[in-house]
Parts: C-alpha cells; sequence; structure tokens
C-alpha cells in the first residue's frame, strides 16, 4: 500500500523547505518579532492621558520626553542645546493617539525615564560614558599627579543601560525596576512562524519540488489504495466513485456506458443484507439484480441526475455494506482534488494528510511532546519561584511558555483532525456480519468448484480442480483471523494460479473453455448451463463482463 518509493523526498525538496524556513525565520525574528511585542506591551502599559508625552525617536526607540508646550500654538516640543550653549526647538509630531515622533536619535537630554519602551535588537545603549575631565578655567584635559594619567568624568548618554540582543521596557505598572527581555526568548515564536508559512508556500508548490506538496500526493495515492483494500474495487472504480462532482458530470457526459457499468459493479457489490434475504427467499438470479440495478438508475437519474445517484445511493450502500470510515475516505479524497486543481486551496488536502496520515501516526508523539513541553515549562515556574530567575529578566519563562504554547497548539490541531472513534458494539457487528458474509461465499465456491471438476472429463484438470477447492477451503477457515477481502482475493487468485499453471496436460481447448464454464458456474450455480449470448444495445451494460471483473459470486449459500 506504501508509495513512499513513488513519492520519495530528493534533496531539491529537503533543500527548498529547509532555505524557506530559515529565511522566514530569520526575517520574522529580526523585522515582525520586535514590532509585535512592543505593540503588545505598549497596548497594556502606555501612559493614560496627555499629562505624558510618548515619542517615537529617529531610531525607533520609544519613551517620555521632557516635552514643552507652546502655549500660542499648542504644539509640543523638546530644546536640544548646541555646543556653544545655545537651544533649539525640536517640534514633536503627532503620529497616533497618545504617540508623538521626533527626527532624532533619543539621549539623555531629551529623555523622560517613567516609559521606556526599546525593541531595537542591534541597540547598544549606555546609560553614562566616560570622557576626558576639562578644567573649566584652562579649558585643558585634568592630569592625575599620582598616575600622570587624565582624569575621566561620567556624563549622561542615552539615560538607562542595555547590551546588544536585549530589550528594555520600564513603565510604572510593570514596577520600579525595568524589565529586560532577551531576543532568544521568543524564538520559539518565530520558528513556529517560519515553519508553518514553509510548509504553506511548499503545500502550492508542484510536486516535483513542493515537499508538502508531495506529501499531499503521497497521500492521496495511499488513500486510493486504501479504499481499494477495504472495498476490492478496481483502480477505476476507486477513481470513478470518488471523482469531485464537476469533474464526474463532464466524464459521464463523454461516457455514459462506462460509468453505468462501473455503478452497476459497486451495485452487484453492495447488496444490503434485507436485499441479500429477499433474494435468497424468491431465488433470484445476478440478473434480477441487475434488472434492479438498472431500474433505480435509471429512476434516480431522471429525477436528481445521476451525480446525485453516486452521491446519496451509491455512497449510501457503500457506507452500509462496508464502514463509515470507508465512505470519510472516499468524501476525503473526493475533496482533496480540489487543490489538485488549485494549489491555493490547502484545506482539503490538509485535511486528507492529517487525518489519514499525520494524526494515525504521530499521535502520540505530539502528546508525549506537549507533556515534556509542560514538564519543562513546571521546571522554569519553580525556578522562578525560588528567585534563581530574576523577576526583570523573565526570558527563561516567555521561552517555556511559548514552547509550551506551540506543542499544546500542535496537540490541538492534531485532535481536531482526528476522526471520530466509532462504537466499539458497531465495529464488532460489522466484522462479524463481513466476516459472514464472506465466509459463506467461499464456502459457495469452494463447491462450485468441486462441481466443475467433476463436470471435466480431464483427468488431469480434474486433480487440479480438487486441489483447487481444498484451498479455497482452507482459506474459507482462516477467514476469521483475516477478514481483508483484498488479502482473500488474492490467496484464490495465487491458488487458481498454482494448480491451473501445473498441469501441462491441459489442453489448449479446454483451458480457452474453463473461464466461460466457472463464470457459467459461480453465477448460476449451474456447471453445466451455456452462457446465454447477448446482442447488447450501445445504451445497456454487458452485464457478463461487469460480473467478470467483479468476481461476482452469486448470492452466498
Amino acid at each position: 500500500m506504501s508509495t513512499h518509493g513513488q513519492y520519495k523526498p530528493t534533496s531539491l525538496h529537503y533543500g527548498l523547505f529547509f532555505l524557506l524556513f530559515v529565511l522566514i525565520t530569520v526575517f520574522f525574528q529580526i523585522f515582525v518579532t520586535p514590532l509585535l511585542i512592543r505593540g503588545f506591551v505598549m497596548s497594556q502599559f502606555h501612559p493614560e492621558g496627555d499629562k505624558e508625552t510618548l515619542v517615537q525617536f529617529k531610531d525607533n526607540t520609544i519613551a517620555t520626553a521632557k516635552a514643552l508646550e507652546d502655549k500660542a500654538t499648542g504644539e509640543r516640543y523638546m530644546l536640544q542645546k548646541s555646543e556653544n550653549g545655545e537651544e533649539r526647538r525640536i517640534i514633536l509630531k503627532k503620529s497616533s493617539g497618545y504617540l508623538y515622533s521626533a527626527d532624532v536619535d533619543l539621549k539623555a537630554e531629551y529623555l523622560n525615564p517613567e516609559y521606556i519602551f526599546d525593541f531595537v535588537t542591534g541597540g547598544i545603549r549606555d546609560e553614562k560614558v566616560s570622557v576626558p575631565k576639562i578644567d573649566p578655567t584652562t579649558k585643558e584635559p585634568v592630569i592625575d599627579p599620582k598616575t600622570g594619567k587624565q582624569e575621566l568624568a561620567q556624563i549622561p548618554k542615552d539615560g538607562y543601560t542595555k547590551k546588544w540582543g536585549e530589550w528594555y521596557v520600564k513603565a510604572p505598572k510593570l514596577g520600579e525596576e525595568a524589565i529586560v527581555l532577551e531576543w532568544w526568548g521568543f524564538t520559539i515564536l518565530s520558528l513556529d512562524i517560519g515553519f508553518i508559512l514553509a510548509m504553506m508556500v511548499t503545500m502550492m508548490f508542484p510536486p516535483s519540488f513542493g515537499y508538502i506538496s508531495q506529501k499531499f500526493e503521497r497521500e492521496i495515492s495511499n488513500t486510493k489504495t486504501k479504499i481499494r483494500l477495504n472495498t476490492g474495487f478496481n483502480k477505476e472504480t476507486v477513481e470513478m466513485i470518488a471523482l469531485r462532482d464537476s469533474d464526474f458530470e463532464k466524464f459521464y457526459n463523454d461516457n455514459p456506458n462506462f460509468v453505468k457499468q462501473v455503478f452497476a459493479k459497486v451495485w452487484a457489490r453492495t447488496q444490503p443484507d434485507h436485499e441479500v434475504a429477499a433474494a435468497r427467499q424468491q431465488g433470484a438470479s445476478m440478473a434480477n439484480i441487475m434488472a434492479a440495478f438498472r431500474n433505480a438508475f435509471d429512476a434516480e437519474v431522471q429525477v436528481g441526475g445521476v451525480l446525485s445517484f453516486r452521491n446519496e445511493t451509491l455512497y449510501g450502500r457503500i457506507q452500509e455494506s462496508y464502514s463509515e470510515a470507508v465512505m470519510t475516505e472516499i468524501e476525503n479524497l473526493k475533496s482533496s482534488q480540489d487543490w489538485q486543481h488549485a494549489r491555493w486551496r490547502i484545506g482539503s488536502a490538509l485535511r486528507l494528510y492529517m487525518v489519514h496520515h499525520f494524526t494515525e501516526r504521530y499521535a502520540n508523539n505530539v502528546t508525549g511532546f506537549a507533556y515534556g513541553g509542560a514538564a519543562i515549562l513546571i521546571i522554569a515556574v519553580g525556578i522562578r519561584g525560588l528567585k534563581f530567575i530574576p523577576a526583570t529578566r523573565p526570558s527563561v519563562i516567555m521561552l517555556a511558555i511559548l514552547l509550551e504554547f506551540s506543542l499544546l497548539a500542535l496537540m490541538a490541531i492534531s485532535l481536531f483532525y482526528t476522526e471520530e472513534e466509532e462504537r466499539m458494539d458497531k465495529m464488532l457487528k460489522k466484522m462479524e456480519d463481513s466476516g459472514k458474509s464472506q465466509l459463506s461465499s467461499l464456502r459457495g465456491m469452494a463447491e462450485d468448484f468441486s462441481v466443475v471438476s467433476k463436470s471435466l472429463g480431464e483427468e488431469g484438470l480434474g486433480t487440479a480442480m480438487k486441489s483447487m477447492a481444498e484451498d479455497m477451503e482452507k482459506v474459507a477457515r482462516t477467514l476469521a483471523d483475516d477478514m481483508m477481502a483484498d488479502a482473500i482475493r488474492q490467496k484464490v487468485e495465487e491458488a487458481v494460479e498454482r494448480h491451473l499453471a501445473s498441469e501441462d496436460e491441459i489442453k489448449s481447448a479446454v483451458k480457452e473453455a474453463l473461464p466461460d464454464v466457472i463464470i457459467n458456474v459461480l453465477r448460476n450455480g449451474n456447471a453445466h448451463g451455456k452462457r446465454e449470448e447477448h446482442a447488447a444495445a450501445s445504451n445497456e451494460i454487458d452485464i457478463e463482463a461487469i460480473m467478470a471483473s467483479a468476481g461476482g459470486t452469486g448470492f452466498p449459500e
């Protein structure tokens, strides 16, 4: 069932995905994350009213400024002192709401350190700077007589201290001391965004170089195989019943007879229990069942169209004969074809991949990671409670919180796409009914093969058919342990091939007549019956061909 060989990712798939992941993560971490965190913090702790003047400086630092107001014009401004002691006004422009802007870099002379929001990752701030001490009289540097070196003096520079890679936040609501956040405390968020966007981009790429796109195509192929194994339908039948509505109507208009034959095969294989019971009582043959199909098909197509017949009648029979899980696979497979026609419609393909692959394979892994993240968070919070993590440097706590958030979000998505479990009693009942039906069918086939072996005069062929009947009986006895219809048919085919191929003495004429004899026996229960010849019209179904390709066996005893 696996198609990993056909859809195995190459170095191009991995390389392109990793490149997108790294580029998006780095871009988000450098340019987007600081803006998001700053916006959130400011929305919670900005000054109330117009008493404080919050200014965004040229270097993107936001802080309250030593602002004055012109009584005549109402404009707010800051005073800048030149080297010769002169002062000039720096006009503050209203940006939005409570925020002003200034076309100068932040310096201590402008700063009122009541509110500071510095989210410039690469910025370095020094509260004071050391400069040579100047004698006010001589205007010369002061020399220390003991060391002979220049004396240094501390003068204000930026008004606060911040290292590279740190974000500095100060507000009255946060306490007297400023909060320092390291840039790595939010890397989990950037990694999440980078991974998600890289996935979404490669979902829309062609499968030849799109990593996730190839996984979608692989799962579409795997789902078709699952349906074939669960139902026994061939590839063409699965394609037809899972074809999306618009494409199906177009295909039916071009190939009505082919579609009708496929539907007849599905109809014959999905007989509900009450139809089987009624047919047994009335002694109906397969021809009567096909007649019932033609009547139902023609009547519903005239009223609601062929699409209504497939989506309501045929889907209902499939769900009743197999299981709701098979019907879910068909519906998801049909929806995923929207993505194949328009790559930007990723929702349907994502659902198919998550439901039928990711949650089935990785659900326990995700749960384990979520518990592991919770353990890390508990440790981090515990250490913080013991004062080993300062309240002014909560980056470790932020990292643990974001990690646990990411893992819980992943678990939530996994649970969202996990199929609801079917009630155990219903599952057991379906398995029991399916087992009884298949067992009875195989026993009937074994008896029919015995009749065929007695009817044929060739001794070699009789021995072959007898051995084949014994193999059929063995398959029937092992049905309780292996109820997969496709596996059963495979064993039957192997038995037929092994015994027929080993009889070199079978004459060519008998070999040519054998298929017609077996089909006639299996359909009508009469080893001596002759095959009826039908001159079917162009709009009629070749029931013989349908039942031959379907492997029909009539009604089980």
